[in-house]
């Protein structure tokens, strides 16, 4: 059994190994894995990039 916590509300849910699995693999922002099988369990959430296509970077910074 996993327990995951959903990031959106706080929330923290037991479940069983195949469905945590899939959530994280779905859904890797919205869901951080706290225990595997009853030991704790680092989960390093991965930052994704921002849109540059709104981004005045480029205008801003030269690039050589």
């Amino acid at each position: 059994m996993y327990k995951i916590k959903y990031l959106q509300t706080g929330h923290i849910f037991l479940l069983p190994e195949n469905a945590a699995v899939e959530l994280k693999e779905k859904y890797p922002e919205d869901y951080k894995i706290l225990e595997k099988n009853g030991k704790k369990f680092r989960d390093v959430i991965k930052k994704t990039k921002e849109n540059e296509d709104n981004s005045i970077y480029h205008k801003v910074v030269e690039e050589k």
